[in-house]
């Protein structure tokens, strides 16, 4: 009887090693910046949000720290207060892509989202707005602001080429014309 009880012992022991051994060899599953791209543009939506509201002061606060080290809280607000008053309350807004960046920005390194809108506002009826996120300790924080009038087709400008490292996850972009 002894030794039957140590032999299932022995036998379940052996399973549940093996059993760790498979899991253990098993990818682990993360919270990574490109698995998190509808997390990316819910924090863009409520960062933008603040924006609209005046509210500069919060969405500085809700900056990454790169950003906050480049720019001080005084200034964003001034910046921020002289670009968006004069075009007056956002009429409506459409986002038009959404690109993930695993190499960052221009002036930023890490993981990013770049965030296009198509925005009119009551004084500007024709606008455009880009919404920069960091992935910054397991979360999207803001990490720039741009926004302004839309050139118009008669200018001669063509959009700047797609840097090979980009990864586009947006469905509803029309293509460039090459």
């Amino acid at each position: 009887m002894k030794s039957t009880r140590l032999s299932v012992f022995k036998f379940m022991l052996f399973f549940a090693g093996i059993g760790c051994l498979l899991f253990a060899g098993m990818p682990q599953a993360h919270a990574s910046a490109e698995n998190q791209i509808d997390a990316a543009l819910a924090a863009s939506k409520g960062w933008i949000a603040q924006i609209d509201a005046g509210q500069y002061d919060d969405s500085y606060s809700f900056a990454c720290d790169e950003m906050r080290d480049k720019v001080k809280e005084d200034r964003w607000v001034v910046v921020l207060k002289g670009l968006r008053a004069p075009w007056g309350p956002v009429v409506s807004r459409k986002q038009l892509s959404h690109v993930y960046k695993p190499n960052g920005v221009p002036g930023l390194e890490g993981e990013c989202v770049v965030i296009t809108y198509d925005t009119s506002f009551k004084n500007l009826e024709t606008g455009w707005e880009e919404v920069v996120l960091k992935w910054e300790d397991g979360k999207w924080r803001g990490a720039g602001y741009n926004a302004g009038a839309k050139a118009t087709p008669d200018d001669g400008s063509t959009p700047p080429p797609v840097n090979p490292t980009e990864i586009h996850t947006e469905t509803n972009v029309k293509p460039q014309p090459q």
